[in-house]
């Protein structure tokens, strides 16, 4: 008779440690593997915002912006060029020396934009021929220049402008490329806001691994407390707030800066590029009489863009005080958000100067002769005059109004964008609190294992 030996159940061995030392090398361990992915991102968060910041303020910006400059220096030249043919002055002396200044700036302005580009084939391409326009524009007017007082000089001249035009809708037409990349760069993953959600979702599931352990050796131990790792918990926790913190600011900042502040400065270069295109186009009008051009290239900026309609005096006090504009156009998109009393009072400048430009060009065209003049006739003082109450005079004003905004608004940007810049000390405090957090977490643990050999 055979018998069998009773089959015994092997219990499964415990995946978790059963012991104390067991359970304190497996805590460190998890905090261990916890702080890997903080560490990396708050390495990463740093480093990212700081070189997508500084891309933005270093190139993508100053290269939109010369594209504005560009425009409103060329269209200085043209007005330099349209004033100088109605006085009767540029069949003797060319444009002048306005316009070779107004000229070397935009070339140079051109030449800063095509090199910020140099990453970017189809604006570099763009860029270029442009770049070939712009040639051809200075030899037209030299063209323009050999014609005399004749009819093929303001010919010349009105081919001269039609192509400046073309210029100008080019360079705006890549400026608004460019915004457009800007908006997405400061709206990527890394600059944004909720990049600390999941660095604080990864630092938060540490810091409970590092208040379990405390809990654990509290009452394995029978301690109130363990110093080393309620300072590793609290030092990971100033991490979380200081990372959050940073990240928020950066957003804020690059809202200001790489947002409105774009904005504000790219609306007053097209203001300024517009009062030139005013008074250009007046001058014009007056040396030909009034004739339309037999051209289909797009008109340029007028007074509508600059302020549709143009506010009243008391309208313009209200500004000044803080109220919002009741108008539309560039100057309206400039003051729009920003109160500041300095802007406001620059912008209220420009404003009444555009009022008396507006007036002084309708009474220089009543007195043109119907048949044009291009030898300082009626018409060509209240035009070319520096006076305020005068065409060129009170375009000088409202130019001037508009480069003190400019200045402004540029110091205020400039900071913000260097404040969105700063890594706020998280290039090297996010790697050092880290290092910090498993030194004390680690000598926490290590303790109380030491302690436990000593008690056995």
């Amino acid at each position: 008779m055979s018998s069998t030996a009773p089959h015994r159940k092997h219990r499964p061995k415990p995946r978790l440690p059963s012991t104390t030392p067991g359970r304190l090398v497996a805590l460190a361990l998890l905090v261990v593997l916890a702080l890997v992915p903080v560490f990396t991102l708050s390495v990463l968060i740093a480093n990212r915002s700081e070189a997508t910041t500084a891309d933005l303020k270093d190139r993508r910006i100053p290269g939109a912006l010369a594209l504005d400059q560009a425009a409103s220096a060329l269209t200085e030249a043209d007005r330099a060029t349209a004033t100088s043919l109605v006085s009767g002055a540029f069949s003797l002396t060319g444009p002048g020396q306005d316009y070779q200044d107004a000229v070397k700036r935009a070339n140079q302005f051109l030449t800063l934009a095509t090199d910020l580009h140099r990453s970017d084939t189809t604006a570099r391409s763009r860029l270029t021929g442009v770049n070939a326009l712009m040639v051809e524009y200075t030899i037209m007017v030299g063209l323009a220049q050999t014609g005399g007082d004749g009819p093929l000089s303001l010919a010349n001249v009105f081919y001269a402008s039609d192509l400046r035009r073309s210029i100008v809708t080019s360079l705006y037409e890549q400026r608004q490329a460019d915004l457009a990349d800007i908006r997405a760069a400061r709206s990527t993953w890394w600059v944004g806001a909720y990049v600390a959600v999941p660095f604080g979702a990864t630092a938060f599931v540490a810091l409970l691994l590092v208040l379990v352990a405390h809990a654990y050796v509290r009452r394995r131990f029978r301690r109130r407390t363990s110093p080393l790792l309620l300072l590793g918990a609290a030092a990971l926790a100033a991490l979380i707030a200081w990372t959050v913190l940073h990240a928020q600011t950066t957003h804020d900042r690059l809202a200001e800066g790489a947002g409105r502040g774009v904005t504000e400065q790219s609306a007053l270069w097209q203001a300024r590029t517009a009062v030139h295109e005013v008074v250009g186009s007046a001058a014009l009008e007056i040396a030909s009489g009034g004739v339309p051009r037999a051209t289909d290239v797009k008109a340029g900026l007028t007074f509508r863009d600059l302020a549709d309609p143009l506010p009243s005096a008391a309208e313009i006090d209200g500004l000044k005080a803080g109220a919002d504009p009741r108008f539309g156009g560039l100057i309206a998109t400039a003051l729009a958000e920003d109160r500041s009393p300095t802007l406001r009072g620059a912008g209220a400048r420009a404003l009444t100067a555009l009022t008396a430009l507006r007036d002084a060009a309708e009474r220089a065209r009543a007195q043109a002769p119907p048949g044009g003049t291009r030898d300082g006739g009626p018409g060509t003082t209240l035009l070319t005059g520096r006076a305020s109450d005068r065409v060129s005079g009170a375009a000088d004003d409202a130019d001037t109004a508009l480069t003190d905004a400019l200045i402004i608004g540029r110091a205020a940007a400039d900071e913000a964008l260097a404040e969105a810049a700063d890594d706020g000390g998280l290039a090297l405090g996010g790697p050092v609190v880290c290092a910090a957090v498993l030194v004390l977490t680690l000598a926490g643990l290590s303790v109380r294992r030491f302690e436990y050999g000593r008690l056995r």
